[in-house]
């Protein structure tokens, strides 16, 4: 019966990483912000945004790392190696640099200026990380970071979204909790991914503030 129960518990915290997957929180954060805004949207901005996410933030990403697992430049998908997680980290902050300059172009996505440009700074910490062999969570950096977002956009626009901030609040602690069970993250590593994504939404936001 343990030995049930444990498999269970491993193949649910394994889905709840894949669903709530770093790669996979941009897309979340636009398709929760399109539906909690209340401002009007065009139907074609909105799925030019989603379709622009889909191949940028995810798609390319993703064959880019399947290419390199191909061809054994990375030891394996979870990248305990320091240098590929750097490495992988680098290149995550120019896409999402590329995302934040082209979003930029675009004012009525202002709102979204903060969370995107918070994730650029978030990676660069990181990589920061990364560079000395440390390696933050980096689910928990993303889903801290999506929760910071709603909390300080809702604070700004007065709107009430309590939902999204409780269900992105009880991903954090789902996911987290998910990451230790895997044994792929220890409770500091978890806990600095939080302080990261948290700290840098704060950052974004006053920098947008200052300079948008």
């Amino acid at each position: 019966m343990p030995l049930k129960t444990n498999q269970w518990l491993s193949k649910a915290a394994q889905t709840v990483s894949v669903v709530c997957h770093p790669v996979f929180i941009p897309l979340y954060a636009v398709w929760f912000y399109f539906k909690a805004t209340p401002r009007y949207f065009i139907s074609q901005n909105q799925k030019f945004l989603y379709l622009y996410l889909l191949i940028v933030a995810i798609i390319i990403p993703l064959l880019f790392f399947a290419v390199m697992l191909l061809t054994k430049s990375f030891s394996g998908y979870q990248l305990k190696k320091p240098k590929e997680r750097l490495f992988f980290s680098v290149i995550m902050a120019v896409v999402y640099l590329i995302i934040f300059q082209k979003l930029t172009k675009y004012h009525q996505f202002i709102e979204l200026y903060p969370f995107f440009l918070g994730i650029f700074l978030s990676i660069l910490v990181l990589a920061f990380y990364n560079y000395f062999g440390q390696k933050p969570s980096i689910h928990a950096m993303a889903l801290s970071g999506l929760l910071t977002f709603f909390m300080m956009w809702s604070y700004y626009i007065r709107v009430n979204i309590l939902n999204y901030v409780t269900l992105c609040l009880m991903a954090v602690s789902i996911v987290s909790a998910a990451r230790i069970y895997l044994k792929a993250h220890s409770l500091k590593d978890v806990a600095r991914g939080i302080i990261i994504g948290v700290t840098m939404q704060f950052l974004a936001f006053y920098i947008v503030w200052l300079y948008y």
